[in-house]
């Protein structure tokens, strides 16, 4: 059987928590090209609830995972490298490589 495999990394180095997003703070990073107004209203995903306090870190990834699953993902391991969280996950590939053209029989001898 053939696996396909995708890593996904979180840094635990520590540091302040990330926080929520905010169209000023966004606006601001962006040197004011796009006004905060604009920002809200043409992404209310983004900044809708922003202002109410962050999901715990556990349930978070509880989310994360859980979405992966639906795609038939599977966590194999998580190690850590460094200040990285490494996970690892894997399905069945989709698809079987392709040989090239000619397959096997192309390097062999007679």
């Amino acid at each position: 059987m053939a696996w396909e495999y995708r890593v996904i990394h979180i840094d635990v180095s520590g540091g302040s928590p990330p926080e929520p997003p905010s169209p000023e703070a966004d606006s601001r990073r962006l040197g004011g090209a796009l006004s905060p107004e604009f920002l809200e209203r043409e992404f209310p995903q983004q900044y809708l609830g922003a202002s109410r306090r962050p999901r715990h870190p556990a349930e978070q990834l509880q989310f994360f995972l859980n979405a992966l699953g639906r795609e038939n993902w599977e966590l194999v391991e998580a190690p850590q490298v460094g200040p990285l969280l490494m996970f690892v996950f894997k399905r069945p590939a989709l698809e079987l490589p392709q040989l090239p053209p000619g397959g096997a029989e192309r390097g062999s001898v007679s």
